[in-house]
């Protein structure tokens, strides 16, 4: 397999085949397009996701926060409680646990996070810090949004411009060698992106509107694996318009040099968010009205294998990312 997120086809075939006991208490598990579980605990569920930092070093535990905290986002709930499993490869020394602490609990303090519990070792094996997180939140029964829910006609949102994380990354990871290619100027700026990670608010001023039927966070495989991933939880297709994808021109600067596709870069830091169409400008206005971009960059329609993308020309498909564009980008900055 490539680096990145295991195949749908393999997640289904191995992993959601052995699930363990069977909990009428599990509103929402593992499914293919899904963010986070859902558990029912009396009136309330618990929204609870997973997931670990592998790509950055500089960042890792800022990240670790924040792609969590979006997870949670997602379902239109503020995420409360963060555990993380912080492992460190051998040589490390305590300065750097501490940064990555630093790192966590000011992005905690930024969401208004509490760091509930989590675990540090040493781990043999790895030539990187690896931290995977755990976050929770809480909401009353059937005061949520999930990834399922999109409907033939829906209007497809878009908020910020896309690939922000793999923009981050690849500026503070390869900063010398992409500063050769573009400029520091253009390299700063892309750095900058980081703080812009977040998609908490959107997420929740999206889902007060009472007009969201689903929202999904694109991360691995950015726009791309995003857009198939929440059509694959709601068994239908889409169109995306080319030129209505947000891309912000350091992310096309950084992507021109490398040779990489925008559209499939880890996207932490845009919210995907589908409404009736009838809804989406009132949808867009909120969320912009709470200083955050927003734009309609598609629409779902009812056949599952009609995703396509238009262009001014033509209209092919959207081929499923096998893997994430950063994996690609990383491996050219580090032999450069």
């Amino acid at each position: 397999m490539l680096p990145g997120k295991v195949p749908p086809e393999i997640l289904q075939k191995i992993v959601f085949t052995k699930l363990g006991t069977s909990d009428s208490d599990v509103l929402l598990g593992p499914s293919l397009g899904e963010d986070a579980s859902v558990i029912s605990i009396g009136d309330k569920v618990i929204i609870a996701a997973t997931d670990p930092i592998t790509g950055s070093v500089s960042d890792v535990g800022w990240l670790a926060v924040h792609v969590n905290a979006n997870d949670i986002a997602t379902f239109g709930i503020r995420p409360r409680w963060f555990l993380a499993s912080i492992m460190l490869p051998k040589e490390s020394t305590p300065e750097n646990l501490e940064h990555i602490m630093e790192q966590i609990d000011d992005a905690a303090k930024t969401l208004g996070i509490a760091v509930a519990g989590g675990h540090s070792e040493v781990t043999e094996g790895i030539d990187r810090p690896i931290v995977a997180g755990f976050m929770i939140g809480i909401a009353d029964q059937g005061e949520y949004v999930t990834s399922n829910g999109a409907q033939p006609g829906d209007s497809i949102i878009v908020t910020k411009s896309i690939a922000f994380e793999g923009s981050a990354i690849l500026a503070t990871e390869g900063e010398e060698y992409l500063s050769s290619k573009v400029g520091a100027a253009i390299v700063e700026k892309a750095k900058t992106l980081r703080a812009q990670i977040s998609v908490v608010t959107e997420g929740i001023a999206a889902y007060e509107t009472g007009c969201v039927t689903a929202m999904h966070d694109p991360t691995e495989g950015g726009l791309s694996g995003g857009i198939h991933e929440i059509c694959d939880a709601s068994n239908v297709g889409f169109e995306i318009y080319e030129d209505a994808v947000p891309i912000d021109e350091t992310t096309e600067a950084i992507c021109g040099v490398l040779e990489i596709n925008p559209m499939e870069l880890i996207s932490s830091g845009c919210m995907i968010v589908c409404t009736n169409k009838e809804d989406a400008t009132e949808v867009v206005n909120t969320i912009q009205s709470r200083g955050v971009s927003a734009c309609v960059i598609g629409k779902i329609v009812k056949d599952p294998d009609h995703r396509i993308i238009v262009t001014d020309l033509d209209g092919f498909p959207l081929e499923r990312p096998t893997t994430d564009a950063l994996w690609a980008a990383l491996k050219q900055i580090n032999h450069s």
